[in-house]
Formats: structure tokens, sequence, C-alpha cells
């Protein structure tokens, strides 16, 4: 048992590295990302994120917190998001939630109000908000999955962290110079266009 949480423990990192992929993917595709096998979506940071490495960490709070001097800064200083206040709109449905990088779970979830009749059965609400819910999470798992494939990648310390470097940096990333990487590395054919 001790083995395991080690190797927990040792791993934290990644949900970190995934929350970072996230703000670098929403910021170099402007909010329209592609996970495999899903629709489209627009995710983006908003109104809080906390950025740490070691006990050393930066909290930041305004309207986009991704877009401040701090949070680049932080990412300079090797900080890496700890947790952050995101926005995911997936069709018509908008949700709001906190994910935490170290375990990957979510909080303060806000699904839309699909049903909005006084007459409707409290189960019919119940049964719609678990289906709205499961519409996130397999988007998550989608864009997880994604991440993964490119984390586990040959790509990914030759071609992807130069790319999160400059991002840092706050220096232009190539959009189509990284979408090429990344279809490469999840076995993709490159279309013509955005991602």
């Amino acid at each position: 048992m001790t083995d395991l949480v080690e190797r927990i423990e040792r791993n934290r990192f990644v949900g970190r590295e995934f929350l970072l992929w996230l703000w670098f993917e929403s910021e170099v595709f402007e909010t329209n990302l592609a996970p495999t096998g899903m629709s489209r979506c627009a995710l983006w940071i908003e109104t809080r994120m906390a950025l740490s490495f070691e006990k050393d960490e930066t909290l930041l709070k305004s309207a986009s917190p991704a877009a401040s001097p701090e949070a680049k800064e932080a990412l300079q200083q090797g900080k890496l998001p700890r947790e952050a206040k995101l926005r995911l709109t997936n069709g018509e449905h908008e949700f709001a939630f906190l994910l935490k990088g170290d375990t990957l779970s979510l909080s303060s979830v806000a699904v839309p109000a699909e049903l909005k009749d006084k007459g409707d059965e409290i189960h019919e609400v119940f049964y719609e908000r678990m289906r709205l819910l499961e519409e996130l999470s397999a988007t998550l798992e989608a864009l997880w999955s994604d991440f993964l494939m490119l984390r586990l990648s040959e790509a990914w310390d030759g071609s992807i962290v130069p790319l999160l470097k400059k991002f840092a940096r706050r220096q232009r990333v190539d959009e189509s110079a990284y979408l090429q990487i990344k279809k490469k590395a999840l076995g993709k054919k490159a279309p013509r266009g955005k991602a």
C-alpha cells in the first residue's frame, strides 16, 4: 500500500501539467478546442487560478487570471497551475467548475438549467442534471486522453515542452505548427485550418 501512495505522490505533477496544457490550448486555439471523438468545445480559465511550486504559491483572482502578467511570471518561476476555475461551453450547454490538478477532482460544478418549469417532477430534474454531468465528464475525459497521448509521446519533450516554454515567456506560439505536432502525436491526419 505504501508503494502505491508513494507512486501517487511522485506523479501528482501530471494533473498540474494537464491544467497547464488546458490553459495553453485555450490560449493557442482561442478557446476553441477539439477533443478526440467529441464535438468542439470552448474552454477558458475564469476568475480564479492558483499556481504553485513546493510551498510557494501564487493565487490569482480576477475576471481573466490567465491573461494577467502575474500568471506567466509564475510559470517562469517554475510554478504550475494547482487549481483553476474553468468554463466550458459544449454546444448550447455551458458549465463552470473548479478543477484541482493534484486529484483531478471537480468542485463547485454549475450545470446549465434545462428544466425550468415549476411543474417538472423532481426526478426529471435529477436525471437531467446527471445527463449534463455525464456530458461534462465525457468531454473532460476526452481532453485528458488527448493530453496523456501527447504527454507519453516522443513529441512531448522535443516539441511540445519548447512550445510551453515560449508560452510561459509570453512569446507567440505558431498554432499551425503545434497543430501538426499534435495531430502526428495523436495519430490523426492534420486537416487544413483550425484544430
